[in-house]
């Protein structure tokens, strides 16, 4: 196989995986790691592809989808997971919904709820909230980010240093037993991880399609993550022994 077949293949892959790794295309191309890592660079300064420790995912403007598409997107897979994750929610409890569309689906199910205090800095998330009277609403402030309509910085982070929470409802871009659970946007990232280290019990709401995905910036190792909820089991057993083995417990909503 001569490099542009090598590359085709590398890109191929990133379209159905999102991620690859430069030991599993070694194997695959029967070329040396060298080999891989050398088309990776090309494929990096041709703009199409971003080379991460061990490999790479694809390169795209953002990095991430628009937030109004990413709502419609899996909608069925993203509605089991809420009713799966708000059974977890007790009367009286604060809890944290992180950024994101998934915890937005669960926040139409919050919605419903009595006497339980919400913090998020997540636009659409208030305003799914605010019509009820019985659930207080704490918002941290920060610098607007107007194409996820959600809020972030350092004013945000000394607003939540105080802040101790039942539990904490997070989102991902992607979910990989080396990277473990990244994201996109450095600013919301920061205030994800220290809402995780606030959290008296740290949910994650992933649906099956982040699992072996890769993003910009790490979130959480999997020993901050007591549960993830997911739309249904991932195909790969090993992601499976990999949580158990860091005690993540792995619930399926179908």
């Amino acid at each position: 196989m001569n490099p542009t077949e090598r590359k085709d293949y590398i890109l191929t892959t990133l379209d159905t995986k999102h991620s690859v790794r430069i030991n599993e295309l070694s194997k695959e191309l029967k070329v040396t790691r060298e080999t891989i890592r050398r088309d990776l660079y090309t494929l990096e300064d041709e703009g199409r592809i971003k080379k991460v420790h061990g490999g790479a995912v694809l390169e795209s403007p953002s990095g991430e989808t628009d937030y109004e598409k990413r709502k419609i997107e899996k909608r069925l897979e993203k509605e089991r997971i809420a009713k799966t994750a708000v059974s977890y929610i007790e009367e009286g409890d604060s809890i944290y919904l992180d950024y994101g569309t998934t915890t937005l689906a669960l926040a139409q199910e919050i919605a419903e709820l009595k006497n339980i205090t919400v913090v998020t800095n997540t636009i659409p998330i208030i305003n799914t909230l605010i019509k009820n009277k019985a659930i207080d609403i704490l918002i941290p402030g920060g610098v607007l980010r107007k194409n996820e309509s959600s809020l972030f910085g350092q004013f945000a982070l000394n607003n939540i240093c105080d802040i101790f929470i039942t539990i904490g409802f997070f989102g991902c871009s992607g979910i990989d037993n080396k990277a473990a659970i990244t994201s996109h946007h450095m600013g919301e990232v920061l205030i994800s991880k220290q809402m995780i280290q606030q959290s008296q019990t740290t949910i994650l709401l992933a649906d099956q399609s982040k699992f072996g995905n890769i993003a910009f910036n790490r979130t959480a190792n999997f020993e901050d993550i007591d549960i993830v909820v997911t739309d249904q089991l991932p195909n790969d057993s090993y992601e499976l022994d990999y949580l158990n083995e860091h005690g993540v417990e792995l619930i399926a909503s179908s």
